[in-house]
């Protein structure tokens, strides 16, 4: 087993600085494409990177390779946000402790309030206070432009104009059915003679237990009918109807969604942008590229719904025809608002942070090594392999091993390999795994070693 302290001595390249316990979390999961891998949120770099810095750069590189401009272009095809998330949770002043034991106790003295923002929100514009003022100082707001096509939106908004129809109808008809119903009940319970009166001292005991039945039962239907589905209507209504015929359809809408309560609410203000790593998490992945794609009707889910009242208030602000008070639609590029005690409203551009990052050409338009292509196919079969037997820790652990050995004075030579091979293959038999039949499976040891080489 290799020395875990051994794993944090710095060298050269800051990026080999690999935490063992961070390397092994759990939290390693697939993103929304189901391709790339995604690290922790606190190494800031996503898993395949890691392999590709750990495992293909330290094995002899070709004379020819040029380090410098390899970084580049992986740094062009890494969430941006990611890493800026990760490198301003480091680079953040450090807390400091509280200057009176009342401020210590009453827990409002934070790292954020003796000094700037933490970095990379900054204060929010003045231009945007309009905007600001009416919400809610509790929750995360996320804004950007949709620029999805105007036949997509108003396919998104058709769909949900049929449900809330086909409800309403459905509850219009149920009203109809009970219509006699309440009424005689009701005039029943004040002593008033009706069709809805029994003489329980004629009736059996099955009959009235019938009678009773029949009656709580439209009750409680009807009750389930009104609390559940009466509101979605009504909020369709208020909301997404009133926001389209304030604002219509257009080639560029602000889209402004509000993290839901369950999510906020047990946020502590202004320790939960350093110290909560699963909200982030959930907060860097709402306002990626790949997500923010789809039309903002779409976005609503567990975490985040739509602020309708926001969104006409935004266009509103772009569309007030006072140029003094008008406000550029640039200003609602992507962004997340946050609200603290020390500097009141917060902004974080992410997509300024998008084109710092990936300057034109675009990471598409860049092409790729064909061998480092191959090499990166070879170590996701690797794993999709040990995946399938339940042994993905296998897969880890290994790379544990290859970034300890690859690290080492004098780079990965072959006799490092071959000890290398040697602690795998132990490693492999004491978890019930066929080493050899392993390594023919996904293409040979002696092409894989080839291929690192």
């Amino acid at each position: 087993m290799i020395p875990s302290e051994r794993l944090h001595r710095p060298t050269c390249d800051p990026i080999r600085r690999i935490d063992r316990r961070r390397l092994s979390c759990p939290r390693i999961a697939f993103n929304e494409t189901g391709y790339k891998l995604h690290y922790c949120m606190s190494q800031g770099l996503t898993s395949l990177q890691l392999l590709r810095y750990s495992i293909v750069l330290p094995l002899r590189p070709p004379r020819s390779f040029n380090l410098p401009e390899f970084r580049k272009q992986e740094h062009t095809r890494a969430l941006p946000e990611h890493r800026e998330m990760a490198k301003s949770a480091r680079r953040g002043p450090k807390p400091k402790a509280s200057a009176t034991t009342s401020a210590a106790s009453s827990g409002t003295s934070t790292p954020s309030s003796q000094a700037g923002p933490l970095p990379p929100f900054r204060r929010a514009p003045e231009a945007l206070k309009p905007l600001l003022e009416p919400l809610s100082p509790r929750e995360v707001y996320l804004v950007h432009i949709d620029t999805s096509p105007v036949e997509i939106k108003q396919q998104s908004f058709i769909v949900p104009c049929v449900i809330n129809a086909i409800i309403l109808a459905l509850l219009a008809f149920r009203v109809y059915m009970v219509r006699n119903i309440y009424p005689a009940m009701i005039a029943t319970m004040v002593g008033i003679n009706n069709s809805m009166t029994v003489d329980t001292s004629i009736m059996t005991w099955g009959e009235i237990a019938d009678v009773t039945l029949r009656r709580v039962g439209n009750v409680l239907l009807d009750y389930f009918l009104v609390t559940v589905f009466l509101s979605w209507p009504i909020r369709f209504l208020f909301g997404a109807v009133r926001w389209r015929r304030n604002v219509g359809f257009r080639g560029h809408e602000i889209i402004v969604r509000k993290s839901q309560p369950d999510m906020t609410k047990g946020l502590k203000r202004d320790r939960w942008i350093r110290e909560d790593e699963e909200t982030r998490d959930k907060i860097v992945a709402a306002v990626t590229p790949e997500r923010i794609m789809k039309t903002g009707y779409l976005l609503v889910d567990a975490d985040f719904d739509l602020d309708y009242d926001a969104m006409i208030k935004a266009h509103e602000m772009v569309d007030n025809p006072q140029k003094d008070a008008k406000v550029s639609l640039e200003e609602f590029r992507t962004a997340v608002l946050v609200n603290t005690d020390a500097h009141g409203w917060l902004i974080w551009h992410v997509g300024d942070e998008n084109e710092k990052i990936s300057p034109d050409p675009s990471p598409s338009d860049i092409p790729e090594d064909p061998t480092r292509s191959a090499q990166r196919d070879q170590i996701l079969m690797f794993k999709d392999k040990l995946t399938a037997m339940g042994k993905e820790d296998l897969f880890f652990r290994w790379v544990e091993l290859v970034q300890y050995e690859s690290t080492q004075p004098g780079g990965f030579t072959p006799e490092r390999q071959q000890s290398a091979m040697l602690q795998v293959k132990q490693l492999f038999e004491e978890n019930d795994v066929d080493f050899s039949q392993f390594w023919e499976d996904v293409g040979g040891l002696d092409e894989f070693m080839e291929q690192l080489d």
